[in-house]
């Protein structure tokens, strides 16, 4: 007499739309994989070229931190050392780019005399590096 209405219809599983999204994660994923590793696959040597261009180079990154001290690569230095080394690298690369990573604590006076140094010693492309407010 009283027959549930769930219990006449079966409960339907779809599982060709859920092999359809899990393929796709896999071709995703599998595509961005590609993106990050370097294809090495053949080794070749490339013909020389008198206007062949350098490969772009990473950049110099200085630190100072709260207490006014310098590194340059991770390596602690004092400014002399490190105008010289900016100077010897500048003369290797003049195109170089250098970005100065100062603590909002350091002192103004310190981050304007390593500007000023990185100025002396020749660099153009100077990034100051900062965090995203949010």
């Amino acid at each position: 007499m009283f027959t549930n209405a769930r219990m006449k219809k079966k409960p339907v599983f779809m599982i060709i739309p859920m092999i359809d999204i899990i393929f796709f994660l896999l071709v995703f994923f599998m595509m961005n994989s590609l993106q990050t590793i370097a294809q090495k696959a053949l080794s070749m040597q490339l013909p020389q070229a008198q206007s062949a261009s350098a490969p772009v180079q990473m950049p110099i990154i200085l630190t100072v931190d709260a207490e006014g001290h310098i590194t340059l690569d991770n390596k602690p230095v004092t400014i002399d050392e490190a105008s010289g080394m900016m100077k010897k690298h500048m003369s290797e690369n003049a195109n170089a780019a250098v970005i100065l990573q100062a603590d909002k604590q350091t002192a103004h006076g310190q981050v304007v005399a390593v500007m000023d140094m990185l100025k002396s010693a020749g660099v153009k492309r100077l990034a100051i590096a900062a965090q995203q407010k949010g």
